[in-house]
């Protein structure tokens, strides 16, 4: 009975692989251990297990935990693949567009250019840290606040980030002070595929969290089955 009720369970959630797994897994144990406990009793193995079973509760509610758990682990993962790439593009842009170029002799670019360059630059440092505060809120914060909700909102303000700083990006990049033939090195280069790279992959785990936690998700309709297994860390 453990095993048929694991098996509804793996069909009513599926996602991201390894946590799902996880998850699964120890759900599995524990339901063993209480079967066991129950063995110790005096039952029998088939009134053990239907007693473990129904003291974990129906499928549809375990399977909304699960789901909401994994939404979890998608979040915190987006939010701390932010926190590491935006602070290495952050480092790596301020160099390349204030150190090195005035080592190569750049012109002062215009007085709007440089006010639009500090605000990106502003955002962007605001913007790893409050992905540092999502780690937080979708761990010891999670008895605080609907962990449905903390993953759309987290979701929600990577998109809107991300596209402000692609259309800012394409401003400061069509009126830099001198042309990208220009640039003396490889700085330049292995700015804009981390930013590209990064942005793509931020997009996809972003658009991935508001699908995981989509109605139709909660439902078990689609659950995030798309989750691409090996890109996300174990919870």
């Amino acid at each position: 009975m453990i095993d048929e009720y694991v098996a509804r369970l793996r069909r009513e959630v599926r996602g991201p692989l390894l946590p799902r797994r996880s998850m699964l897994r120890e759900l599995r144990d524990g339901l063993l251990d209480a079967a066991d406990a129950h063995r110790s009793a005096g039952a029998t193995r088939a009134e053990a297990e239907r007693l473990a079973v129904e003291e974990f509760g129906p499928v549809p509610v375990v399977a909304a935990e699960v789901r909401a758990e994994l939404a979890a682990v998608a979040a915190r993962y987006l939010a701390g693949l932010i926190a590491v790439l935006g602070s290495v593009q952050f480092a790596l842009s301020t160099y390349t567009w204030t150190t090195a170029a005035a080592e190569q002799g750049w012109p002062e670019p215009a007085p709007w250019y440089g006010v639009l360059s500090r605000a990106v630059d502003i955002s962007s440092f605001a913007f790893v840290g409050l992905a540092a505060v999502a780690v937080l809120a979708l761990g010891r914060g999670a008895r605080l606040w609907p962990t449905r909700r903390v993953v759309r909102v987290i979701a929600v303000v990577t998109l809107v980030d991300v596209g402000v700083h692609v259309v800012s990006g394409v401003v400061l990049s069509a009126f830099a002070p001198a042309t990208v033939g220009e640039w003396d090195g490889s700085w330049l280069a292995v700015m804009s595929l981390l930013s590209v790279g990064s942005t793509l992959w931020i997009t996809w785990l972003a658009v991935s969290c508001l699908r995981l936690t989509s109605r139709r998700s909660q439902d078990g309709v689609h659950d995030g089955a798309h989750l691409a297994p090996g890109l996300l860390l174990r919870g």
